[in-house]
Formats: structure tokens, C-alpha cells, sequence
């Protein structure tokens, strides 16, 4: 009987835990960049003292919001042994899907960055995974240029998340105009 009282507060635990999660990546999503723990709370249906008894603190549950995030966005990896435009419309596809969906996250990462390490610690993970995407997928192409580091370096600009927003911000296009863009330039960058 003790055995299921425990396991029936763990998993109202875990529940509670998801639910403080889920709020802040909605109202991130939503483009609220700082939410209140009240406002996070009535999101998740809880109360504003359960936010601190599952996060030591706001970084901690920024971190679990990116990790939640980053699951949210993976995708089937690219073939690449495959030819250059299938791997190419594959890669731009995903990329764009995900760079799109993380625009929010990267307007409240903006905002934390310089006072969160952990906050900027995942985002160095983050792009370290996209260089080392780019670089599985386009091996072939980067090796054979006449400036390998060169080539690997244009490739992880264009496909970051920076040119993303700069496509959709400042030049205004819309999804699907910034990912024929993007496609454009990888071309060009790959010399096909």
C-alpha cells in the first residue's frame, strides 16, 4: 500500500513537472519572452510554490525547457550517401522546420544569455550539434572545395539560426521564401 502512495506522488510529481515545462514553452512560443512564475503556474495549473519545489531556480527550469525544446525539434537525419539535391532538400527542409520553431527560444535565450551560463552552455550545444549536421551532410562537397575550413564556415552561417531570423526579420520573407533562400546560397557556398 506505501509502495503505491509512492509511486502515485512521483508520477503526480513527473505530471507536475511536464505541466511547468509545457507552460513555459507555450508562452515562450508564444513570444513572451520573461512570463511571471504566476503566469507560468496558472499555465500550468499549478500552484506558484511547486515551480520552486521542482526548479532550484529560474535557470534550472530554462535548461529544462531547452532540453524539452531540442526533443521537440529532432528529426530523421539526413542519408549522407545520398545525391547532392536529395540530401540538400532534405537538410534545408528540417533545418528550416527547426530553425522556425526555435525562433521564440532564441528571443528568450537572447534575453537570459548574459546572465545565465547554463542558458549559454546549451547554446553552444545546440550549435555545436547544427555545425556537426552540416558538416555529416555536406562532407563530400566541403572536402572537395578549394577551402575546406572556408566552405564549413559559410555553410554553418547560412543554415544558423541568426540568418534564419535575418531572412524572416529583416528581409521579411515569408517560411517557405527563407527556405528556397537558404537552398539558393547553400548551393552557391557548395559550388553546385
Amino acid at each position: 500500500m506505501a509502495a503505491e502512495k509512492v509511486d502515485g506522488r512521483r508520477e503526480r510529481s513527473k505530471r507536475t513537472h511536464a505541466a511547468i515545462v509545457q507552460a513555459l514553452t507555450d508562452l515562450l512560443d508564444e513570444g513572451r519572452i520573461e512570463p511571471t512564475a504566476v503566469e507560468i503556474a496558472e499555465r500550468a495549473g499549478v500552484a506558484v510554490r511547486s515551480i520552486a519545489q521542482h526548479f532550484a531556480s529560474r535557470e534550472d527550469l530554462l535548461l529544462a525547457v531547452a532540453e524539452h525544446h531540442t526533443k521537440r525539434l529532432e528529426h530523421a537525419p539526413v542519408d549522407a550517401k545520398a545525391p547532392l539535391a536529395q540530401r540538400l532538400e532534405g537538410f534545408v527542409a528540417g533545418r528550416a522546420k527547426e530553425l522556425e520553431a526555435s525562433r521564440a527560444m532564441r528571443g528568450a535565450a537572447a534575453v537570459v544569455l548574459a546572465r545565465s551560463p547554463g542558458v549559454a552552455h546549451a547554446l553552444q550545444r545546440v550549435a555545436e550539434r547544427r555545425r556537426a549536421e552540416t558538416a555529416r551532410v555536406f562532407s563530400a562537397e566541403i572536402a572537395a572545395s578549394a577551402d575546406p575550413k572556408g566552405t564549413e564556415r559559410s555553410v554553418t552561417l547560412v543554415t544558423s539560426g541568426r540568418a534564419w531570423d535575418a531572412l524572416r526579420v529583416e528581409l521579411g520573407l515569408g517560411v517557405k521564401a527563407a527556405r528556397d533562400q537558404m537552398a539558393v546560397v547553400l548551393r552557391t557556398v557548395l559550388g553546385r
